[in-house]
Order: C-alpha cells, then sequence, then structure tokens
C-alpha cells in the first residue's frame, strides 16, 4: 500500500504560517502536519484548533481539521523532541517542508536566539534529510528575511549575504537569520528555496494581521499622541509588504522546478514608503478615523537630533519617558535602512504565476485603518465575527472578493 504523501510547516499558529497553512488546505491535496511549539501533545492540538477557527472561522474549521495534525515539537531540541518512531514515520511521509517557525526577537542575546533561528533550522534540515532518504522529498522551504543583507545600502541582491560579524548587522535576529541561510547554503544534501519576505503587515485587501510588531508599534504612539519626534535618517526606507503577498509569493516561487537553490526577494523594492511617508499615511488615517482634520503630530529629526531626545526624554519625562525609549529603541536601526531590496525578478516570475506584487501606497493606509478600529489588537473582533474574521484569508485563497 502506498503511503500518502505529506507537507511538515512549522510555524503554523504564527502570522505567516497560518497564511500558509490555510492557503495549502485549499490549493493542496496533501495533509498538512504541523509542528507546534508546547508542553504535550494535547496542548499542541488544542493550540491548533484554536488557530484554525481564527484563521477559517468556526464554520470552515472542524472541515478543515481532518485534514491536519498537530504535532508536538521544539525546534531548539536536535531531535525536535520526536520519539525516535514517530521521527521515522514523520520521515517516510514528509514530501515537503516549509519552515516559517522562528524568534523575531530584536533583544535577545546572540546564543539564546541562535538556539532557535540557526540551530532549528539545523534540526528541521537533518529531518529533511531523513525524509530525502525514505522517499521522493521534493523541497525545503525555508522562510528568511530580507534583512539578512544587514546593513548594506542602495540595491542588493536576494543573493546577498554579509560577513558573520556583529557590525555587519543592527541586531542578532538579522545575524541569526543569516547564519541559517549560510548553512543551507552550504550543505545543499535536499533541495532547498530560501524566501525573503521584508517587514510583513496585515492583508492588502482589508488589512486584517493577528501580529502586531514592528511598524504597528510606532503607529500605535502616534495614533496616541505619544510620540511627538521620531528618527528618520536621509533615506530612511521602510519596506514593508502584505502577508497574504507574502504566502502566495512563497507557494508560487515554491512550484517552480528552477527555483532549487534559490533565493528570493519577496519586498516593495524601489516602491517602499519612507519613515515620513509612514507618518504622513498613519495621521491622515486617524484623521478620517476621528473624522477631524489632518493634523501630523509627529515631527521626523535626523540621527544627532534624535540622539540629544533620547538623553533629555528621560530627565523630563521620567520613569514613562525611559520605558517609551527602552520599548522604541530597538526599533530605531531601522528609520535609517537604505537598503533596496532588488526584487525585479521575482516580480516578473509572480506575475507570470498571477500574483501582484501590490503597491505600498494603495494598500498601507488599509493597514492603518484595520489598526485603528482594532486599537492595535486590544479590541478584537466579537465573537459573533469570528468566521468573518477568517474570511479574509479564505477569500484571499479562493479568489474571492474580500468582504467588506
Amino acid at each position: 500500500m502506498t503511503r500518502q504523501r505529506k507537507i511538515l510547516l512549522t510555524g503554523a499558529t504564527g502570522f505567516v504560517g497560518g497564511e500558509l497553512l490555510a492557503r495549502l488546505l485549499v490549493r493542496d491535496g496533501r495533509n498538512v502536519v504541523c509542528l507546534v511549539r508546547a508542553a504535550c501533545d494535547t496542548e499542541a492540538i488544542r493550540r491548533g484548533k484554536e488557530t484554525l477557527v481564527r484563521l477559517l472561522g468556526p464554520h470552515d474549521a472542524p472541515a478543515a481539521s481532518r485534514r491536519v495534525e498537530w504535532l508536538r515539537g521544539d525546534l531548539q531540541r536536535g531531535d525536535l523532541a520526536l520519539a525516535p518512531d514517530r521521527r521515522r514515520a514523520l520521515a517516510a511521509e514528509v514530501e515537503e517542508i516549509y519552515h516559517c517557525a522562528a524568534s523575531t526577537r530584536f533583544d535577545l542575546a546572540l546564543a539564546e536566539i541562535d538556539r532557535i533561528n540557526v540551530a532549528g533550522v539545523v534540526a528541521v534540515h537533518d529531518l529533511a534529510i531523513e525524509a530525502a532518504a525514505s522517499g521522493p522529498f521534493r523541497r525545503l522551504h525555508h522562510v528568511s528575511t530580507a534583512f539578512a543583507v544587514g546593513r548594506r545600502r542602495g540595491p542588493t541582491s536576494a543573493e546577498h549575504l554579509p560577513p558573520d560579524s556583529a557590525r555587519h548587522f543592527r541586531n542578532t535576529y538579522e545575524r541569526t537569520k543569516a547564519r541559517a541561510e549560510r548553512f543551507l547554503r552550504r550543505s545543499r544534501r535536499v533541495p532547498t528555496t530560501v524566501y525573503r519576505p521584508s517587514i510583513i503587515v496585515g492583508d492588502s485587501r482589508d488589512g486584517h494581521t493577528s501580529s502586531w510588531n514592528v511598524v504597528y508599534f510606532p503607529m500605535r504612539l502616534m495614533a496616541n499622541g505619544r510620540l511627538p519626534f521620531g528618527p528618520a535618517g536621509r533615506t530612511a526606507l521602510v519596506d514593508c509588504v502584505p502577508v497574504d503577498f507574502v504566502a502566495d509569493g512563497i507557494l508560487a516561487l515554491g512550484r517552480r522546478e528552477d527555483g532549487v537553490g534559490k533565493t528570493f526577494h519577496l519586498t516593495a523594492g524601489t516602491r517602499a514608503l519612507t519613515v515620513r511617508e509612514v507618518v504622513q499615511h498613519t495621521y491622515e488615517a486617524v484623521a478620517r478615523h476621528k473624522g477631524q482634520a489632518l493634523r501630523v503630530a509627529t515631527r521626523t529629526v535626523g540621527p544627532l537630533r534624535w540622539l540629544a531626545i533620547e538623553r533629555t526624554l528621560p530627565l523630563l519625562a521620567g520613569a514613562s519617558g525611559r520605558d517609551l525609549l527602552t520599548r522604541f529603541r530597538p526599533y530605531v536601526p531601522y528609520t535609517r535602512v537604505s537598503t533596496v531590496f532588488d526584487n525585479r525578478r521575482e516580480t516578473a516570475l509572480l506575475a507570470a504565476a498571477g500574483v501582484r506584487n501590490p503597491d505600498p501606497t494603495e494598500f498601507f493606509p488599509r493597514i492603518v485603518q484595520y489598526a485603528l478600529v482594532h486599537d492595535f489588537g486590544r479590541r478584537p473582533p466579537p465573537a459573533s465575527d469570528a468566521h468573518r474574521a477568517g474570511g479574509s484569508v479564505l477569500a484571499a485563497v479562493r479568489g474571492e472578493e474580500c468582504p467588506s
């Protein structure tokens, strides 16, 4: 009897992984095994069921759950915390692996984040090697970040990797993502494709998101009147892409046989917004949301002026000022980005597959509007709207119009 081949997905309870899971369940006939961080198998299954309801709504989640297996795992262990018998059975079943799980913290010590973002990739790669030895393994798909290029200036291709030195990166997150890519390039023991999205925001059509990190933090400060000054370098690019484009792009590029061994940018490229444009879009959305006249209450300043503000604000604002600066500090280096992530090749390939790379000036106002309506995650949709909340994913998967 021929054993059914399956897809292994890590990070399914996260932002990008969840979007990929929803699409795989509709567009791919294979079952999906989701490796989930949990204390026990029961907790893994519970988290998985909650994820499906969040993604698909209570109406569609039960049917989809019959094609998903939620398996407890741990990226920080070389064996992924899988029992030997279960690991062998999994290796015999898995045909493709989508590795999305990672730590996106900017402030962790190198050794700590390395155990997740590098050792975790090594562990998943080892499982891929076992799967390739057990049957017709197709490919390992690894989701990295465009910022693996580090502090690079100007146009930069997806193949660029800087030397492994702290001075080339803004933080340990970027450095470990680059380390993981370097490992995969050197190994070449299984077919591999790497995808590099830039800053990932909500759905391009309605702004829906379940992740409130990175660009959302300064946006929330602006919306709440707590950011009178903001740093901005001379170029100050904010390359952001919507999550639906990222998920669609990964699946489209992942179907290309000539994509094996390649690294792809999923970025805005030359159309990236600037810090000042993000500020303008945010306040325009705030004015529309409140029905008030436009008033831009954040003044962007250069690096030297910002340094002076960092020194004086704690003295003027006390503990609240120190807390704000502490929370804002990891994002400051991203207000000085001058990297243009070259995406011309990827844009052409995706267009041929029917995947459009949307213009940030079109989707970003919807990103801000959704954030304001839901108070940056503090005001989730009511339980009666659970299906509608997942509807944006299903609509994108099926090519339907998004609910308004």
